[in-house]
């Protein structure tokens, strides 16, 4: 997958938030909320599950918990666009993710987590709060919708 020649600082359009959440939970077989690497395996189906898992984990996994929260794997993605990728080639890895296809690695954003785990303030754990903050609003909002 290449990187765009365009910086792009805004974050995910919702079209391509929900299909993240799509696939998120499509994973998250159990409904926990969260995903392990059995999931992950199952998801895959393949020969290469094993290492498709590994590199997911490597990628996503930020507090190395053993589980992607689903506020680790929108914030991946959310990485993934204000590291330079269009929201053309995000579209078409979410694609090819919900085909069961390879994980990929995304060079870029592999470099900003190395560079962020070097700061004393990181980005990428502001970046998962601000999408645990704006899970908590959208849940806000749809319980006052619904009253």
């Amino acid at each position: 997958m290449g990187c765009g020649a365009q910086k792009n600082s805004t974050g995910l359009n919702e079209k391509l938030r929900a299909r993240a959440l799509e696939i998120f939970r499509r994973i998250d077989i159990n409904n926990s909320g969260s995903i392990d690497k059995d999931e992950t395996q199952k998801f895959w189906k393949t020969n290469f599950a094993k290492v498709n898992t590994q590199a997911l984990f490597n990628a996503v996994d930020f507090d190395k918990s053993g589980q992607i929260s689903e506020d680790e794997w929108m914030a991946f993605w959310e990485i993934v666009k204000k590291s330079g990728y269009t929201d053309k080639e995000i579209s078409e890895e979410l694609d090819n993710l919900m085909e069961g296809k390879a994980w990929v690695q995304f060079r870029k954003v592999d470099e900003f987590v190395k560079r962020d785990q070097l700061r004393k303030s990181s980005q990428v754990q502001q970046i998962v709060k601000q999408n645990s903050k704006r899970k908590s609003l959208v849940q806000q909002q749809q319980s006052l919708h619904q009253q």
